[in-house]
């Protein structure tokens, strides 16, 4: 007696049967061979589905190891990959689209229950020449045994038949561990045991105590595997001139693809993305369909829309950044006002008009301390001072802005005549000095160094100002619309996402934004210290320095790979060991050697003597200086002839006055 736990679906036609502990010597008449080979194929599974059209469940049942949790499937597999859902806008008989409906909705439901045991054991009973009408619920994790029914006769001719099945098994759903058992004999496909003209894949007989077949644990024995590699950034295609229409890459992820195989190119199409349909182009397509093993090529470990791919162990990490065009080059004749940044500047002059404050401060308390007569003490404190005439009769205000005028000239290191003979000021503006000549000093150094070394205006910082810009951000592939900027994070990433557009052109995205100037771009960090570390070192791009993503990488494989273990197991190995890292430095190395090429052309070709021409600021400042001085000359003339005019009336006065006064003393003796 069997212990059984039945859920029924009513009109479903499909019941589950939860079997506990199932004996096998409670069934007389036993086929032992069949028994053994069941228990070898499922030695590592626990949990079974039988899947069987038969009445007879005790004949079904006595096969089944020991220990184990079996599953009841009533409903024959191959018309899960035949029924699909209906067209809900057909108009035609309402029982045919109820009934249809039903059984899409039956349809679903058999799929789910189906999927739950795909790392489990199917024990399938049905004709062999049925197979191939449900090879879609085939999963490479599972493991499959299919019991030819006893009443069908199977002839030998069926042998080739059953070979291209579980081929075709394999290579679209990823398989090899389906086994048929025909005619008291257990069939099962090796895909890794070569064959005639360098092929692989055979139909093998799996006999009483022999190992099923199984993925080589170290060497495939030179197993195609197929590899797709593409231009990226650790991937860079070799110059050829081959005609042959293969194309060469090298690399980090190329190295360790080295590893394991030889090349077969790819297509056109790079990473790929979701079509409007719901298929995939590109490298993510190949993957879906299974047409290759693996892509060398490192993707961002984040959701594909699809879980029909896998990743590997991660590998390496990178960051997805911003670029825009580099700020403009300051004009030569604007250079020397951009040594030193405004706010050094600024403090030259609050320094400036401190010291000036400290000077006036002490020529007061110097002139407290004078005993003597008015007189005296001023003719002694104009000594001391060393006051000009003109100063000297001046008043207090104008004593005070020589004062802060001396201050500056002093401060610059200009020529001074005047220099006080107070031992108190002498000792301040020696320290003065001091200051005046660090900061010369530095002027002078950085007056030679812009002129051997570009300066350019300020570059965008952040982000924030990146926004402020306006600026839009084409992107030459789809997912970097995803992959930059967050959703609903901030209001700024929403503002930056926003200006994203996809725009598929053949020219590289950095050399448009290069070229253009007026938009910005995204792409990965690591890619300006290789292939286009070129923008970066002859200063064309400027990457803002605040990244907003940081990505893991890993190689891509289809969904529950069989080869996903022993990728993994070598590729930690590499990773475990330095030699990704190791690989990623010779690359930069070899980019570097190959840019400074480059470089060094640009920078011949840039060096000139320089000239008058770049030396031009220095003339502007003199013509200023002499425009300046000529009209403080013209306004002091014309103050002189204004205010010496009515003296020089009074001179004549005084000239004429003896004349007149003797000419009126002359007449007054005439007349008396």
């Amino acid at each position: 007696m069997v212990g059984m736990l039945m859920d029924i679906h009513l009109g479903s036609g499909i019941s589950y049967t939860l079997l506990e502990t199932i004996p096998n010597n409670q069934v007389q008449n036993a086929n032992v061979q069949l028994t053994d080979h069941i228990a070898t194929i499922f030695a590592t599974i626990n949990h079974i589905d039988i899947v069987t059209g038969m009445d007879d469940r005790d004949a079904v049942l006595w096969p089944v190891p020991e220990q184990r949790t079996v599953r009841w499937l009533d409903t024959p597999p191959r018309t899960l990959c035949s029924v699909a859902p209906i067209n809900r806008d057909d108009s035609h008989c309402a029982d045919e689209h109820e009934d249809a409906e039903r059984r899409s909705e039956y349809f679903t439901h058999y799929r789910r229950h189906w999927t739950e045991n795909s790392h489990g054991g199917y024990l399938i009973y049905d004709k062999v020449s049925e197979i191939s009408k449900y090879v879609c619920l085939f999963d490479s994790t599972g493991t499959y045994l299919m019991v030819d029914d006893p009443l069908h006769t199977t002839p030998s001719i069926e042998r080739d038949q059953m070979r291209q099945t579980l081929q075709h098994i394999w290579t679209t759903r990823g398989t090899f561990r389906v086994y048929l058992w025909v005619q008291e004999t257990l069939y099962g496909y090796d895909p890794f045991k070569p064959t005639v003209a360098s092929a692989y894949g055979a139909l093998v007989e799996v006999g009483a105590g022999n190992t099923p077949p199984t993925v080589p644990p170290n060497n495939f024995a030179g197993y195609p595997v197929r590899v797709e590699v593409f231009r990226s950034v650790y991937s860079n295609p070799v110059p050829s001139n081959s005609s042959s229409g293969s194309v060469a890459y090298t690399g980090a992820d190329v190295t360790a693809r080295d590893v394991f195989l030889v090349q077969v190119p790819a297509d056109k199409e790079l990473f790929g993305d979701r079509l409007p349909n719901g298929s995939f182009s590109g490298a993510l397509g190949r993957l879906v369909r299974r047409e290759v093993d693996i892509v060398f090529t490192g993707f961002f470990i984040k959701d594909y829309s699809t879980r029909e791919i896998e990743f590997t162990a991660g590998l390496y990490s990178d960051a997805v950044c911003c670029l825009v065009k580099k700020a403009s080059r300051i004009p030569e004749a604007l250079l020397p006002l951009y040594i030193f940044p405004a706010d050094i500047w600024s403090l030259l002059c609050v320094l400036g008009l401190c010291c000036g404050c400290v000077w006036c401060l002490l020529r007061w308390s110097v002139r407290q301390l004078q005993p003597a007569s008015l007189w005296s003490r001023r003719h002694r404190l104009a000594v001391l001072f060393n006051l000009s005439r003109t100063v000297r009769s001046a008043g207090t205000v104008r004593q005070t802005l020589q004062l802060y005028i001396d201050t500056f000239i002093l401060l610059v290191s200009a020529p001074y005549q005047r220099f006080t003979r107070s031992g108190v000021e002498r000792l301040f503006l020696t320290g003065l000095l001091l200051v005046s000549l660090v900061f010369v000093s530095l002027y002078q150094s950085g007056l030679a160094a812009v002129f051997v070394n570009p300066v350019y205006y300020p570059d965008i910082g952040t982000l924030q100002q990146l926004d402020e810009t306006g600026l839009a951000i084409p992107v030459k592939y789809r997912g970097f619309i995803d992959d930059v900027f967050a959703v609903n994070y901030s209001r700024l990433m929403d503002s930056l996402r926003a200006r994203m557009h996809h725009l598929p052109v053949k020219e590289s995205m950095l050399a448009r934004v290069a070229r253009l100037g007026n938009i910005a771009t995204v792409t990965r960090k690591t890619t300006l210290a290789l292939d286009n570390a070129i923008y970066m070192t002859t200063r064309q791009l400027h990457m803002i320095p605040e990244c907003p993503r940081m990505y893991n990488l890993a190689y891509v494989m289809p969904h529950r790979s069989v080869f996903g273990e022993q990728f993994n197991k070598v590729l930690l190995r590499m990773v475990g060991g330095g030699l990704v890292d190791h690989w990623i430095d010779e690359a930069r190395y070899g980019w570097t050697l190959k840019d400074w090429r480059v470089v060094q052309g640009m920078m011949e070709s840039s060096f000139k003597v320089l000239t008058v021409q770049d030396m031009q600021f220095a003339f502007y400042v003199l013509a200023i200086g002499l425009a300046v001085s000529a009209g403080a000359i013209g306004a002091e003339l014309m103050h002189f002839r204004r205010t010496r005019r009515p003296v020089a009336g009074e001179d004549m006065v005084k000239k004429r006055l003896p004349v007149m006064v003797e000419r009126f003393r002359g007449a007054i003796r005439k007349k008396a």
